[in-house]
């Protein structure tokens, strides 16, 4: 089993999380992110306002130097590709670029409903013992491990002097493991460490797992 960097920890068997906002199977070589939000500052533009248009080249950046680094099979894209209809030619064409590195696998979220003439879409997708879905529905999945998005988690880490940072995090909720949204634009969700949830806090220099908390009795 290969060393891991202060940047990756192992979530279970054959399971790496990168600090980079991105799930790695070392067997079957499947890389999965969620929440793109592809082209949120074109969206804010055709609002009125004038945010920086830094977003998409990140977004694409980072994916590719993360497909460079494992080289996966495919690439697990679960759920909201854009957040709405201004990026719909923009989305469709990231994916094109990415599919000259691995196969993309295009999960619909509940931001892509304008998407279904631009790219193919999928509702799930499963591989051995993980079932792969957006979240903003219900599933009946069991037996499998669900990885879903559409939450957002977050997390925070603080010190000595007050200073409070919050960054995105990985969850793992029973068989319901919930990924980090991978969009620089995604604040988060707080999303507190009990008895039932491990949480992974991730930075690109460093993952550090939050120290599970028991409930304070009544």
């Amino acid at each position: 089993m290969p060393a891991l960097f202060p940047s990756q920890a192992r979530v279970a068997e054959n399971l790496v999380l990168d600090g980079r906002l991105a799930l790695f199977h070392e067997a079957q070589r499947w890389l999965a992110v969620a929440d793109l939000h592809f082209g949120y500052e074109l969206s804010q533009r055709v609002a009125g306002r004038l945010v920086p248009m830094w977003g998409m080249t990140s977004v694409e950046d980072r994916l590719k130097q993360l497909l460079l680094d494992y080289q996966p099979r495919q690439l697990v894209i679960v759920g909201d590709v854009v957040h709405d209809r201004a990026a719909a030619t923009e989305a469709a064409l990231l994916i094109s670029r990415l599919a000259t590195l691995c196969e993309p696998v295009v999960l619909a979220g509940n931001h892509d409903r304008h998407l279904a003439s631009s790219m193919p879409l999928l509702d799930s997708w499963r591989t051995e013992g993980f079932y792969f879905h957006h979240g903003h529905c219900q599933s009946d999945a069991r037996d499998e491990v669900q990885i879903i998005g559409h939450h957002h988690p977050a997390g925070s880490v603080t010190d000595g002097a007050g200073q409070r940072l919050k960054v995105p995090a990985f969850v793992q909720q029973g068989n319901c493991w919930i990924l980090p949204a991978f969009s620089p634009w995604a604040a988060g969700a707080a999303w507190e460490a009990d008895l039932e949830s491990r949480v992974w806090l991730c930075t690109p220099r460093r993952v550090l797992r939050l120290p599970q908390v028991e409930p304070a009795s009544a």
